[in-house]
């Protein structure tokens, strides 16, 4: 899917395009539902960080099946947390499109992938609240239902196409979002339940 971006990056240009107007910028951003979203994503790994940690105590004292607790942790930690965050977004160097010259701002638009030395830090690629929605589907792998995997990539889906709206993120980001959480999270189902499939005979 890399490739696809790479040779069209027109398709990130014209899926943002659609949202923006002269004079009115993302004219969409300020919906209450998109900006509900935004601040909740912002602030949910926090919740969940705590939330994870404090089953994973008790399950230890009281000697419950403490791995699919420790999995969800290590995959939040590793891969909305450590990949996204410390790793492609800080380092990709793309400007956000409102930042860009051709939404507004005065920075260059820069292909998915494409090293750029237009953004310092916080960068465009990829979406951070994008990931937090995706994280959902990690649940699949603890409770073997597929449908969790199907919530997550919707959920993710929807949260960034509210970045998209925003102005604060294009469809790659998104897109590679999601491929930064999942390859994460078959990489620790492997290491934790020594497979990457979800089995369940419900599904």
């Amino acid at each position: 899917m890399q490739w696809l971006f790479l040779t069209w990056p027109e398709i990130d240009l014209a899926v943002s395009g659609w949202f923006y107007r002269e004079g009115a910028g993302f004219y969409l951003g300020g919906n209450s539902l998109v900006q509900f979203s935004y601040q909740l994503f912002a602030r949910l790994h926090f919740f969940v960080t705590f939330l994870l940690v404090l089953l994973l105590v008790r399950a230890r004292f009281c000697r419950g099946n403490s791995k699919p607790l420790a999995f969800l942790l290590i995959v939040l930690i590793l891969g909305p947390g450590l990949l996204v965050n410390e790793v492609l977004k800080a380092d990709s160097g793309r400007a956000r499109p409102a930042h860009t010259e051709l939404f507004g701002g005065d920075k260059a638009f820069s292909p998915a992938f494409a090293q750029s030395s237009q953004c310092k830090g916080n960068c465009s690629f990829v979406s951070g609240h994008a990931a937090m929605g995706f994280y959902l589907m990690t649940l699949a792998w603890v409770f073997r239902r597929r449908r969790w995997l199907v919530a997550g990539v919707i959920l993710g889906g929807l949260v960034g196409f509210g970045r998209v709206i925003q102005g604060a993120h294009f469809l790659s980001d998104v897109v590679f979002a999601f491929w930064a959480v999942y390859l994460t999270t078959l990489v620790m189902a492997w290491l934790f339940f020594g497979t990457t499939r979800i089995t369940s005979s419900h599904d």
